[in-house]
């Protein structure tokens, strides 16, 4: 006769918190939370303090913790999965991996809830569009152009003017661009101060470069991961772009919009690297025929620094890319993001049809 095998209250007690965690984790999945909500209560309330203790503690180490999470996890998992499944009788395989498949449902499930806590409902907070008072009827086809070659004129401007300067280093950058990213924040009714938030190389900086990604933001600890290989020119706006996610704009063209803004409150190499990135967006929105011309007006410098980033994203792996394209887009609408990796795009629309976007357009030389 084969003996009963009873359940221990601690196993009872792990099955309901397993269980608890898991339910918490699809509820949140799946509920759609009112966005005034999360940005009073989350984004404006509990994120500002997560944010300051999280960044606290990992801008004091060196190492990247991301990098540490990966390797231990990943090595864990399968150390635990191998172990169970070669300790389990013969007849007990089944069984063996129905529990493992359930425990680690159960640690997927918490570190989902993880996420959210430390970053990821951002996602969910009012768009920034709709708090800076967004009008789609002035993204017309003429603003774009009118904005596009006052750009292309400030760039070349630019270019010449920064053409013998030095361009810093990512280690350089929260003391050449910190003080004009704070202003922007501040105008925006944030403050996120930059001391600590040194980009960092990651061991998943070969993939980034196979795969043409700049950078990311680690979102359990909240530190900056890049692509060594961007560019002197291109690494003001990258920068900025991943401080915008730790002051909580989670969304890509938010993103881009406040990395955008900060880069033009910087120095003239700041600034260069934000009309670079943008100029070069405006360039695939407006009309063929304008875009010919317009990219004909550009000067040496700028079309050789084009170049350039052309050359670097040419190094690329395709499949790699493809396939990382495909994950972030499957990334970014899981967390809410519609038009999924196109919303990187989608800068220009804040740019041109909100007051704080236009209040940045250059004049043209003819009206100084």
């Amino acid at each position: 006769m084969t003996p009963i095998r009873r359940v221990t209250p601690s196993r009872h007690t792990a099955f309901l918190a397993r269980l608890m965690i898991v339910a918490v984790a699809l509820w949140l999945a799946v509920m759609p939370l009112p966005r005034d909500w999360v940005e009073t209560f989350y984004s404006q309330g509990i994120y500002p303090m997560v944010r300051e203790l999280v960044t606290g503690m990992s801008s004091r180490t060196s190492l990247v913790l991301f990098d540490w999470m990966l390797v231990v996890g990943v090595a864990g998992l399968l150390g635990w999965w191998t172990w169970g499944l070669t300790q389990a009788w013969r007849g007990r395989r089944l069984r063996v991996l129905v529990l493992l498949a359930w425990r680690t449902l159960g640690l997927v499930a918490a570190l989902y809830v993880v996420f959210l806590t430390v970053w990821g409902l951002n996602y969910r907070r009012q768009s920034l569009a709709s708090r800076l008072g967004y009008a789609e009827s002035r993204v017309t086809v003429a603003e774009l152009e009118s904005l596009t070659v006052v750009a292309v004129d400030h760039l070349n401007r630019l270019y010449d003017a920064t053409e013998a300067e030095t361009w810093p280093q990512f280690s350089d950058l929260p003391d050449r661009l910190g003080a004009p990213f704070v202003r922007v924040q501040q105008q925006l009714g944030v403050s996120v101060p930059t001391q600590g938030l040194v980009p960092r190389r990651s061991i998943l900086t070969p993939y980034f470069r196979r795969a043409g990604i700049d950078g990311m933001l680690d979102p359990f600890f909240l530190q900056i991961l890049v692509n060594d290989s961007v560019l002197p020119f291109e690494r003001p706006f990258v920068t900025a772009h991943e401080w915008a996610h730790v002051a909580g704009y989670a969304h890509e063209a938010e993103a881009n919009f406040v990395a955008w803004l900060s880069c033009l409150e910087g120095e003239e190499t700041m600034q260069y690297s934000g009309w670079l990135y943008l100029v070069g967006r405006l360039l695939t929105v407006v009309p063929e025929p304008a875009r010919i011309s317009l990219a004909g007006q550009l000067g040496s410098g700028p079309r050789a620094d084009y170049a350039a980033v052309r050359a670097r994203f040419n190094r690329v792996v395709p499949v790699v890319q493809r396939n990382a394209r495909r994950i972030n887009d499957r990334y970014l609408r899981a967390n809410r993001v519609s038009s999924g990796v196109a919303s990187y795009a989608e800068v220009v629309q804040l740019v041109v049809g909100t007051d704080m976007g236009r209040r940045q357009w250059p004049r043209s030389q003819s009206s100084e």
